[in-house]
């Protein structure tokens, strides 16, 4: 499990301007398969590169090159280097068009966790260790702790928010149910905002946390955690979907009567408060979806 003390622009333990920053994590595009939402993507991007402190923080799975057993069969097959060679020429090929749909964003993103499809290399680097190094920024691994700081301008305190991170795993069959997974993760890791995506499920909530001020006249003073599901960009039902061969067929989520996908992401919204000699300062903490 990784720990970051958040690097946006290759400086560690960055602190934000006391300010309100958007989140906008961003995952489960697996480029390379049939219907990717390319137009879409290319639209939250540029949206995004329009407003003032948007970040992105990557969830896995940015392309679709082989999945865990794919890895398997292909490590442990004896295959030409000429053949070898190809398949790793188009995981490159991959890698470089999703940098394309996201270009510009380079220096935004906080870090991006590894997800179930990304190709290994022969040097060691996997497509999304060289997607990180492309948007300048770290590869958190399977699961991570990223933790933003503001500093307000003449004022001694700071302020912290943290975020869980994970690429996700399972599945579930309600729109809700990545939610299941991130309240039992809530019970045993402290954290303000936690994220996993694999589902392509965009549910959210807030959950109330209630504490005592730290001086008198105590006041009962409610904490809000967020839970969600980061959703993704890749269509689960297409119409006029064919196999390989031209036939008729519905792909991964149609053959295995999954729910439809929820395109897009989530947007997280962190604003600072200044508060009283009571309650002091705060974070103000929302989703949309």
């Amino acid at each position: 499990m990784e720990l970051l003390d958040i690097e946006v622009t290759g400086r560690k333990a960055l602190t934000l301007p006391w300010q309100e920053v958007q989140i906008l994590p961003l995952g489960d595009v697996q480029l390379g398969s049939e219907g990717v939402a390319k137009k879409k993507l290319r639209n939250y991007i540029e949206w995004a590169l329009d407003q003032k402190n948007v970040y992105f923080i990557g969830m896995g799975d940015y392309i679709d090159i082989l999945s865990p057993s794919n890895r398997r069969a292909w490590q442990s097959a004896q295959l030409y280097e000429s053949v070898r060679k190809g398949l790793e020429d188009k995981a490159q090929e991959y890698v470089s068009d999703f940098l394309e749909l996201v270009k510009g964003s380079e220096g935004r993103w906080l870090g991006l966790v590894e997800g179930h499809h990304f190709f290994e290399f022969e040097d060691g680097t996997t497509s999304d260790t060289r997607i990180a190094q492309g948007l300048k920024t770290a590869f958190l691994g399977t699961c991570a702790f990223v933790r933003l700081r503001f500093k307000g301008d003449g004022h001694a305190g700071q302020l912290a928010c943290t975020m869980w991170v994970h690429h996700g795993a399972g599945g579930g069959l309600t729109p809700h149910s990545p939610l299941a997974r991130l309240l039992h993760v809530m019970h045993y890791f402290d954290a303000d905002i936690y994220l996993i995506g694999h589902q392509t499920k965009k549910p959210a909530v807030k959950v109330p946390y209630l504490y005592m001020s730290s001086k008198p006249p105590y006041q009962l003073i409610a904490k809000h955690k967020i839970l969600a599901g980061t959703g993704g960009f890749s269509e689960g039902y297409m119409q006029g979907s064919q196999s390989v061969s031209g036939r008729p067929q519905g792909g991964y989520v149609e053959q295995r009567m999954l729910s439809p996908v929820a395109l897009g992401a989530v947007l997280l919204k962190i604003r600072p408060v200044y508060g009283d000699e009571t309650r002091g300062d705060r974070l103000d903490i929302n989703v949309e979806i």
